[in-house]
């Protein structure tokens, strides 16, 4: 069980590096200000980080939770690479995020498909 403690934890670090490219290339303009950005991205951490303690501590809902970062990973990706082809840009648009959008789907693809295996297996 320690390779998913391994990948999620890559997993939110490229989640918090994926928030720091958004700020510095001004999407929280298009999501309606720093403030409101960061409430929301300060949330989908504090989400990441409690799916983490679960998993340590063994619980099966800390598992069920990280599906939900590993979807999140995963949607970013789609959505960054989209705004970018859409708008031709990265600043201050959808396509902000779209270098660190990248890792953080492959990666958050290879953990949901760990995640689905390991609570695959621990069924009865």
């Amino acid at each position: 069980m320690e390779h998913i403690i391994s990948l999620y934890l890559l997993l939110m670090f490229l989640q918090i590096l994926h928030i720091f490219e958004e700020i510095g290339l001004e999407a929280y303009k298009v999501a309606g200000g720093l403030g409101k950005y960061l409430g929301v991205a300060s949330i989908l951490v504090a989400v990441n980080f409690l799916a983490l303690f679960l998993m340590v501590q063994g619980l099966t809902l800390g598992y069920i939770l990280a599906l939900f970062g590993a979807v999140l990973g995963i949607g970013n990706g789609i959505i960054h690479v989209v705004g970018y082809f859409k708008s031709r840009s990265v600043r201050g648009t959808v396509g902000a995020g779209v270098f660190t959008g990248i890792p953080f789907a492959l990666v958050g693809t290879i953990v949901l498909v760990q995640l689905v295996q390991i609570l695959w297996n621990s069924m009865p």
